[in-house]
């Protein structure tokens, strides 16, 4: 078995560490990754440093404005 990760990635960057949980294969990693109900927010999964899947997009919400670079 093998211990896999799920992050979530926000539109400025900013991550942060949702769940670990142990499977034994990547299918079955794959069924508990979920799109985030925000759309600002996007879900990743990893085993390891390998990077296996995305779920959701990171998109503006209404009235968002972009982040100066800086």
């Amino acid at each position: 078995m093998a211990v896999y990760r799920i992050y979530l990635v926000h539109d400025d960057g900013r991550l942060q560490p949702d769940e670990s949980f142990y499977c034994k294969t990547d299918e079955e990693a794959l069924r508990k990754l979920r799109p985030p109900p925000r759309l600002d927010v996007r879900a990743e999964l990893w085993q390891g440093g390998r990077f296996i899947a995305i779920a959701g997009s990171v998109q503006r919400l209404p009235g968002d404005r972009p982040h100066a670079a800086g």
